[in-house]
């Protein structure tokens, strides 16, 4: 039997028993976060060209437009509030908010593409 009798014989005292495990104290360290994000909104643009418009064979009136030289990322970031940009708008009420809205301060746009649906 051992010593306390509680533990297998010549285990009581066995650096490796779970039992005598110590966990290591936590330690700050710096990591980059990269994370991508999507979502469809709808923007209003002026800078279109209407390459052909009239009415159809079946007097409905059609307009083709031509977008690919509007200035997307433009109108994206001018009417849109980004999430890189939210700290800016929000009243934090709680501690847990307060941490939540301090999390998105400091992101990175590492990308961004805009594509007209």
């Amino acid at each position: 039997m051992t010593e306390s009798g509680y533990y297998p014989p010549g285990a009581e005292h066995d650096p490796n028993a779970p039992w005598n495990q110590v966990d290591n104290p936590e330690r700050e360290i710096e990591v980059t976060v990269s994370v991508t994000l999507s979502k469809t909104v709808k923007i209003k643009v002026s800078d279109y060209t209407i390459t052909d418009s009239g009415k159809d064979e079946d007097g409905e009136y059609f307009e083709d437009v031509d977008y690919s030289d509007c200035d997307l990322k433009w109108a994206v970031e001018g009417q849109i509030t980004l999430p890189q940009n939210a700290w800016d708008y929000i009243a934090p009420k709680s501690k847990k908010e307060v941490q939540a809205i301090f999390d998105l301060k400091g992101w990175n746009v590492d990308e961004m593409e805009v594509i007209p649906e």
